[in-house]
């Protein structure tokens, strides 16, 4: 859902009237925003440091273990 946006400026606007962006955000119905401009920022830093790759590394480790223990569970 969240790569369908194009720029964080479009996720902002998103998630001020749909109540979807914001479930999967864990937001509540009232909650404020976040500027872009900082959601900006956190990203460029983000990648600097490179939590992202090392967030997505940790993903995709974990969906392969279930794969494989769903796999088990079959057999």
């Amino acid at each position: 859902m969240l790569y369908t946006v194009r720029s964080e400026r479009l996720l902002c606007e998103q998630l001020d009237y749909n109540l979807l962006f914001r479930w999967s955000l864990d937001m509540d119905t009232v909650e404020e925003c976040f500027d872009h401009s900082s959601f900006s920022r956190n990203r460029e830093r983000l990648l600097k440091h490179h939590a992202a790759k090392k967030f997505f590394v940790a993903v995709v480790e974990q969906a392969r273990s279930n794969a494989t223990h769903a796999r088990g569970l079959r057999a």
